[in-house]
């Protein structure tokens, strides 16, 4: 009989959840080490049976049908357990049962934190958003204390971010700051198609130049940029720790002004897998309802606009050529976003591009998960694969449209890792700043 022991927060009633858990039939697929799946990097440099996603499908399913007491929900057990799923979302794809092993764990962790509340260094890391406010307003301080030792360790000890990690710098001005400077917080009065870009929490605060690399590569092939200056980061932290009240908070607040642009006419872009899954996977599944359901129909992850831009024939071809290896990495989150190789096949467009998928698995950064004390060797292990290819000297750059991917990748490997977009608008004449990038030979080798 199935007891009503956890307060559902996602858009399922208990028969539902209850279901998802049983379908698991213990086969063991998700404990592959095998090359050709992703199936669960946490399994792969920890093959315990707690690791698997299994092994989570079990424990949900004892909790609801009442073989496991109440009180496990607030145990540090069952919290351990729950957190060796990182939302990854490769179970989901890849188990021959279809078991939504990311949404069971998401509505487990959201039980733990209503029982137990959330530790001061997981909130930390559901409000990189803030960090990086401050962060930029204080940035010669910030930027300082991330290349110094002592200023780590003590970052380390209050906050458990892992001293060996190369942090991002953050920019003196936000990305949204210079968009408002530049008019693209305001409504376009252009015809034609246009885009408000979703930004995430790396660009605003650390990677302007993508920004701007998006802006550039959209104008270029006609399509008019809508920066909206209320919009909040993506709350993809919040929902992995199970931080559910303040992210339903932040999805609300983002598909109501989201929703309204699509309604002008607008269609939803994102540079950050993590923050396309939240608006058309996460954030229904917080808030169902109409408005939610319109903003997940009318987003596309930037390069898989581009790409259908293409294959519609309106992709302007005008790339000059750039004369590189580059090693691509495909992020679990574009993966799971089913919309294909679309970063992929925008780079194999460009003259002299020497192009490599890597399918080595997941990167092993998992979002926050690599940014822990305890996690950070850990999360080497499961990218090293990745990792030991990019550090193969025929390679001048990685490739990724992943900023956690990205710092992962740049965490082992001394070469540059680049979005898609960037490399596309170098190759549109548009950012000819990047080539100095690309390597250590010079622009001269690199465009013609």
């Amino acid at each position: 009989e199935l007891l009503p022991i956890i307060d559902l927060q996602l858009d399922w009633d208990a028969a539902e959840t209850l279901h998802a858990a049983r379908i698991c039939n213990g086969c063991g697929i998700c404990r592959t080490q095998s090359a050709g799946t992703r199936m669960c990097p946490i399994f792969r440099f920890a093959p315990a049976e707690e690791s698997s996603p299994r092994a989570k499908a079990n424990l949900l399913r004892g909790v609801l049908t009442g073989q496991l007491n109440e009180e496990v929900l607030a145990s540090d057990e069952f919290k351990a357990v729950a957190d060796l799923c990182v939302n990854c979302q490769m179970c989901r794809l890849e188990c021959p049962a279809n078991v939504d092993i990311p949404r069971l764990m998401i509505e487990a962790k959201a039980a733990h934190v209503r029982a137990k509340g959330l530790p001061f260094k997981d909130w930390l890391l559901t409000r990189l958003d803030l960090v990086g406010y401050f962060g930029s307003l204080f940035s010669p301080i910030a930027n300082w204390a991330i290349g110094n030792r002592p200023a780590r360790w003590v970052v380390e000890k209050l906050f458990g971010v892992a001293q060996g990690r190369k942090l991002p710098r953050f920019a003196a001005k936000t990305f949204l700051k210079r968009a408002s400077r530049r008019r693209l917080t305001r409504p376009t009065r252009r015809s034609g198609r246009k885009v408000l870009y979703f930004v995430d929490n790396f660009v605003n605060y650390h990677d302007a130049e993508l920004g701007d690399a998006l802006i550039a590569v959209m104008e270029h092939n006609g399509v008019a940029v809508y920066v909206h200056p209320g919009q909040r980061h993506s709350a993809m932290a919040m929902i992995a720790v199970g931080s559910l009240d303040h992210a339903r908070k932040v999805a609300r607040h983002n598909v109501a002004l989201l929703a309204e642009a699509v309604r002008q006419g607008y269609q939803i872009v994102a540079t950050e897998p993590a923050a396309m899954l939240c608006l058309t996977r996460e954030y229904p599944a917080l808030i169902d309802d109409d408005a939610s359901r319109l903003v997940a129909e009318n987003a596309s992850e930037a390069c898989a606009y581009l790409w259908k831009l293409h294959l519609a024939g309106n992709l302007q071809l005008d790339l000059r050529p750039i004369n590189a290896s580059v090693a691509y990495h495909m992020p679990c989150h574009i993966k799971a976003l089913e919309t294909g190789l679309a970063g992929l096949s925008l780079l194999r467009l460009i003259p002299g591009l020497a192009v490599q998928h890597l399918e080595e698995g997941c990167s092993g950064m998992a979002g926050t998960f690599g940014l822990r004390k305890e996690n950070y060797r850990s999360s080497l292990r499961a990218g090293w694969g990745l990792i030991s290819q990019l550090r193969q000297s025929h390679f001048q750059a990685g490739a990724t449209e992943c900023s956690a991917c990205k710092m992962q990748m740049e965490q082992g490997s001394p070469k540059r890792t680049f979005h898609p977009l960037k490399l596309l608008a170098l190759a549109y004449g548009l950012m000819p700043q990047l080539a100095d990038k690309l390597g250590a030979r010079g622009e001269e080798h690199y465009i013609s």
